[in-house]
């Protein structure tokens, strides 16, 4: 009964509705429902979507500027930082997400690159007539802000690295294998820079002294006297001109320079003519006495080599020449005055020079300097530049003693904007505010000037004799012959001790390597190093390569601007 009530009700409407012109609006309009809800849902899905793909670039943005402000440098570290980044940033917007849909990588131009590719949003309102799904993909690039760096290898070159430790291979090789690793990696990150000088380094290996180079003989930061004001007593009776007295003898400067005295030994103040004490002056080893019984063949040109195999009241360490001169005697006066007369060193006793004195750095006036000379700042950006500074590496010999503080504060002259070189840039200008200067230091001993039993009572270093006065404790006061090796070992420790504190003060950031090194060293060097994690104890000389890797990692680091 009511559905018969029902139908009735239903013709009834229809013939109305036929009946009445406006029945003919209300069935257009009914036609048009269904697309007008497919278009108006639609719509929704669209401004859904739309709604969603920003939220993703936003993401997407947040997470690579995140991953550029890291100090990541791979690929795989920066996509590790920015996947977990963007999965953060993602949280909450119902957008399924995996780390197989991002990617974060190196750009050009000291850029970082973040994508996303193939994210699906599922569209609610026309999934009701569509089972397709919408495709999302995103980039975003972030500019680094970075760094430039200025790298000083400041590296031990002493016998001792002549040595093996743990395994096979002698030091010197393994930090030459290592350090050209380290190079390699710096000059990688400087190709890939914006900057044409984003990377420079320096190589200064250092044992008693440091050899700058014999082409800077005429430079005016160079004095080839002994300037009496801060240096103190020269070794000849009147102070002489190194490079005169080489070219009397037709010898040569092999480039190794002496200490200045305190406090510009420990400083990168430049070298200036109105502060003698300032300058630099050329290593000159002197002439020791032939031995102690002058008179016996006296005038033989043989004398003085012949007495190497004669024993004698005093050990002789470096005599190149024949003295020719008295006093005789066994008096530490007479000794000590026959090395000091300036006639031997004349144009007539040229012929007589010890042969070895000539060629060689065993005996001679360049005695103790048989290292390589340093190599200034140079940009490694070019594969050629690479190569120069690894070449340079290459030529490093195990020779000498040891004097860290020396070795130092010439790496630190090579990174300041100071005479000598001054090519570091200026820290206080707008370019210095964004290069980071860094040392590498390496050593493996302690700091030495040993005792001799002769009235000089030491070997001729980058100090002079240590009877001079010209090497001070950490009191300031100078120490003389009657100091033990231990007194002027710490005496060296006191003022690298000073080096350090002087360069970190300035902004120089240190990295301290100790190869096999003792207890007391080790603990000057870590308080050398800018942080205790900058500093390195090896015990094998195979772990050299694994700890400079280390290094340059940290040091590339540094480019990058937190």
């Amino acid at each position: 009964m009511l559905m018969t009530m029902w139908k009735r009700l239903a013709a009834r409407l229809v013939r109305r509705l036929g009946d009445d012109e406006r029945g003919a609006i209300a069935v257009q309009f009914a036609l048009l429902l269904i697309p007008i809800a497919i278009l108006t849902f639609g719509l929704i899905d669209l401004s859904r979507a739309s709604v969603q793909k920003r939220q993703l670039q936003d993401a997407l943005d947040a997470a690579t500027l995140m991953a550029a402000r890291s100090t990541a440098t791979t690929n795989a570290d920066l996509d590790a930082i920015g996947d977990a980044a963007l999965a953060t940033e993602m949280a909450g917007l119902g957008v399924t997400l995996t780390a197989a849909n991002s990617t974060f990588s190196l750009g050009d131009n000291n850029t970082v690159v973040g994508t996303i590719q193939n994210v699906t949003i599922k569209p609610i309102i026309s999934n009701l007539w569509s089972t397709g799904d919408a495709n999302v993909s995103a980039g975003s690039t972030v500019m680094r802000s970075v760094n430039k760096l200025e790298v000083a290898l400041v590296l031990d070159n002493t016998g001792s690295m002549g040595s093996t430790l743990g395994s096979g291979t002698k030091k010197i090789d393994a930090l030459i294998d290592a350090s050209k690793s380290l190079v390699d990696v710096l000059s990688a990150a400087a190709a890939r820079a914006s900057e044409t000088d984003a990377v420079k380094i320096s190589v200064v290996p250092f044992s008693m002294t440091v050899n700058v180079g014999s082409a800077y003989k005429t430079e005016s930061w160079m004095s080839g006297k002994m300037p009496a004001t801060g240096y103190g007593t020269d070794v000849f009776a009147t102070n002489q001109d190194r490079f005169a007295l080489l070219s009397n003898l037709g010898l040569t400067w092999a480039g190794c320079v002496e200490s200045r005295p305190a406090p510009y030994d420990v400083t990168d103040d430049p070298p200036t003519s109105a502060t003698p004490a300032s300058l630099f002056v050329p290593f000159f080893a002197p002439d020791e006495p032939d031995d102690n019984t002058v008179g016996v063949n006296q005038s033989s040109s043989t004398r003085y080599r012949d007495s190497r195999t004669t024993s004698t009241s005093y050990p002789i360490l470096n005599n190149w020449l024949p003295d020719g001169v008295s006093p005789s005697g066994t008096s530490a006066t007479a000794w000590s005055s026959r090395s000091t007369p300036i006639a031997k060193y004349g144009p007539n006793n040229k012929n007589n020079v010890l042969s070895l004195a000539k060629t060689g750095t065993v005996y001679g006036p360049n005695s103790g300097c048989g290292m390589t000379s340093l190599m200034r700042l140079t940009n490694v950006r070019t594969t050629t530049d690479r190569d120069l500074v690894k070449t340079k590496l290459g030529q490093m010999v195990a020779n000498g003693n040891t004097n860290v503080a020396m070795g130092l504060v010439w790496g630190w002259h090579t990174l300041s904007n100071n005479a000598p070189f001054a090519d570091g840039v200026n820290p206080t200008t707008a370019d210095g505010k964004k290069t980071t200067k860094v040392i590498v230091l390496l050593t493996d001993g302690d700091n030495t000037n040993d005792t001799y039993n002769n009235p000089n009572n030491s070997a001729y270093t980058g100090y002079g004799y240590i009877g001079q006065g010209r090497l001070k404790n950490a009191s300031g006061t100078s120490l003389t012959t009657s100091s033990t090796a231990t007194n002027r070992r710490d005496a060296i420790d006191s003022r690298e001790k000073l080096v350090c504190d002087n360069a970190k003060a300035k902004g120089v950031k240190i990295y301290a390597i100790g190869v096999g090194v003792s207890s007391h060293s080790k603990t000057i060097l870590q308080d050398c190093a800018s942080k205790l994690d900058m500093y390195y104890d090896v015990t094998d000389a195979a772990q050299l390569t694994a700890v400079f890797n280390t290094i340059a990692g940290s040091i590339q680091n540094l480019r990058i601007t937190k």
